[in-house]
């Protein structure tokens, strides 16, 4: 039992003395640590039983019964359970304006109840399956590439493989087994909104407030425009005869290219992304809409899709300037066929 009594003399004569002081009491005063530097999903580094690992924040409390450890950090590649928050001497950050001492030891035997150190069980290991095309599953790549978290591609380019093989397997762990699909654990996702929907809240891409709702409504708008590039390429609703036909109702898609709503859309919200400063799922699948469309007008030779919509095509820019997708756009997953070119037109 440690008794501490005010000293007749000051501290900042004696450093030494005042640093025994800040970690015998637990505390950091060495210096002010102004939080307000950190911003909501700013990439940080957090210690955790000595090591550091790649975190983001989530939040930064300024209640007072938080004013030691005010940062509720997310480990990346980790599942939310291990959440927690922490202080300065946990924290590397070249914005956080404190000169930081030795990591806040956590005694063991006073672990809070409820948290779980973030190395105690493997990150997070996605699985997906999809054709082996581009479509629907280049933005479930994208996602994983972009959250750089571990995922492997099932790629079927034998009808046999998924129909004789692995969907009998997914159907006796879901009901509604189909591709595309997503994996991780013992969660078994189908249906492509309801996968990126998944993957919003368990990836932490804005699944929740006004962002959320905001997503959850482009992810069915830019479905739209996807249903109208399925109507031109594959024979399901407008059959399109000949080669002839095909590049009609092709030329007819690249002068009035269905991106008016989303132009409007950045220009009302005036943001980097859809739902605000990161990118958002809707932002991985009106990208890939985007590109596709861009493609296609390439190669009929016409006018490029951006003209009408500059708003857009800063989008399209620095979504494709993102560090963490350069990997993905130098794959071969980024080369594959756009659509299935044994059914498409």
């Amino acid at each position: 039992r440690l008794h501490f009594e005010r000293p007749r003399f000051p501290l900042a004569g004696f450093p030494q003395l005042r640093a025994v002081t800040s970690r015998l009491k637990g505390e950091i005063t060495m210096a002010k640590v102004d939080y307000s530097v950190l911003e909501v999903g700013q990439r940080i580094q957090v210690e955790a039983d000595g090591t550091y690992y790649a975190a983001e924040v989530v939040s930064v409390s300024t209640a007072k019964k938080r004013s030691k450890a005010p940062v509720k950090v997310h480990f990346r590649g980790y599942s939310e359970e291990y959440d927690e928050y922490v202080g300065a001497g946990r924290i590397r950050s070249k914005t956080l304006n404190a000169t930081k001492e030795a990591p806040e030891s956590k005694p063991k035997a006073k672990k809070q109840s409820g948290k779980k150190d973030p190395s105690a069980r493997p990150p997070l290991d996605f699985e997906m399956g999809y054709w082996g095309i581009r479509g629907l599953g280049a933005v479930m790549r994208m996602i994983f590439e972009y959250k750089e978290v571990k995922y492997t591609d099932h790629q079927y380019t034998d009808g046999a493989k998924w129909f004789s093989e692995d969907k009998p397997k997914l159907l006796e762990k879901h009901p509604l087994a189909n591709l595309p699909y997503v994996t991780c654990g013992e969660t078994v996702v189908c249906q492509t909104n309801a996968i990126l929907g998944y993957l919003t809240q368990r990836l932490r891409l804005g699944a929740y407030g006004k962002a959320g709702l905001m997503n959850e409504e482009l992810l069915c708008e830019v479905y739209d425009v996807r249903n109208g590039m399925i109507d031109l390429v594959y024979p399901f609703k407008k059959v399109n005869r000949s080669e002839e036909e095909y590049k009609e109702s092709a030329a007819k898609l690249c002068e009035s290219p269905p991106f008016g709503k989303f132009e409007a859309w950045f220009e009302k919200y005036d943001t980097d992304y859809l739902t605000g400063a990161k990118p958002n799922t809707s932002d991985f699948h009106l990208w890939e809409m985007l590109d596709q469309h861009k493609i296609l007008v390439e190669r009929l030779e016409k006018p490029s899709i951006f003209e009408k919509f500059p708003k857009c095509k800063a989008f399209y820019d620095r979504f494709r300037a993102l560090p963490t997708l350069q990997k993905y756009f130098e794959s071969d997953a980024y080369k594959l066929p756009i659509n299935n070119e044994k059914m498409a037109g």
